[in-house]
């Protein structure tokens, strides 16, 4: 193989490089900088070593020498309402998409096209052009600064989507496999769970990753409809970041423990996620 060949070779490899450092690049940047004290953060050009300074998350969780000081930020309380609300009503919407994905793709209905563009423009409308509606039902109801209201939220944001990518990967399990167990007797939820489910679970992880990015990083809604007991992390975030200044060292760490429960999640559920993503391009491809 000659010099030229092999620079062909790396190019793809380059090419795979720079996009690593373009997409983990900030995420590297946020984590060196929450261990940085404020000298060191501002410092030019940027220090690579540095002695660590645990002060950021200290003020982050309200422990050590920031407890009880303006300077805790204290994300524990809201660190608890994401994570119940995020896998909430990541739960719901990937429960009620499955179910209306199944329908969609194997029953014919009067308004089937107009159901699914409904479905689908729920992800359209924006949220500010909802949000007098909600807070103002959500306060009648006393579901304003509620854990209730905000997994309502996640899920009703969160359906649509869900649906119609549940659909996509029902489309692809041929209905020959629902014929085969209604023949022997078997009915057609018998099918559906035993038979159908299984070959799209890791349409339903993938399903569960998206909605649990847009649940877990909600922000609007939940800066309208929560103001102390049911405040989520961005929120929480949001709110330290006030007139008197920022706190940049604190905003940097209280950024990686937002970003932690993510980076669990999907790598938990990283195998199914690539079968789900192997069945979507074989099913189109079929």
């Amino acid at each position: 193989m000659n010099n030229q060949s092999r620079a062909v070779l790396l190019i793809p490899f380059a090419f795979i490089l720079l996009y690593m450092v373009y997409s983990m690049g900030p995420l590297f940047w946020l984590l060196i900088s929450s261990f940085k004290g404020r000298m060191d953060l501002f410092t030019m050009p940027p220090k690579i070593f540095f002695t660590p300074d645990w002060s950021g998350y200290q003020a982050v969780f309200g422990v050590g020498a920031a407890k009880d000081t303006a300077a805790a930020i204290g994300v524990v309380d809201a660190l608890i309402n994401s994570i119940v609300c995020a896998f909430s009503g990541t739960f719901l919407a990937v429960l009620f998409g499955t179910l209306a994905g199944y329908s969609a793709s194997r029953f014919d209905f009067p308004g089937k096209g107009d159901f699914m563009f409904f479905v689908l423009s729920t992800r359209m409308v924006p949220a500010i052009a909802m949000m007098v509606f909600f807070h103002s039902m959500f306060s009648e109801l006393g579901l304003a600064d509620t854990q209730i209201g905000v997994i309502i939220i996640n899920t009703f944001i969160n359906v649509g989507l869900a649906t119609w990518i549940m659909k996509g990967f029902f489309d692809g399990v041929p209905r020959e496999v629902e014929a085969i167990a209604l023949i022997n007797g078997y009915s057609r939820f018998y099918a559906f769970r035993k038979l159908v489910l299984p070959m799209v679970k890791g349409g339903i992880a993938a399903t569960a990753g998206f909605c649990f990015i847009f649940a877990w990083n909600e922000f609007a809604f939940a800066s309208i409809l929560t103001t102390t007991k049911a405040k989520t992390l961005p929120v929480k975030i949001s709110a330290a970041m006030g007139s008197t200044g920022v706190e940049w060292t604190q905003i940097c760490a209280a950024g990686v423990v937002l970003v932690i429960p993510v980076v669990i999640f999907f790598y938990l559920i990283r195998r199914h996620l690539l079968m789900g993503m192997t069945f979507g391009v074989l099913g189109k491809s079929s």
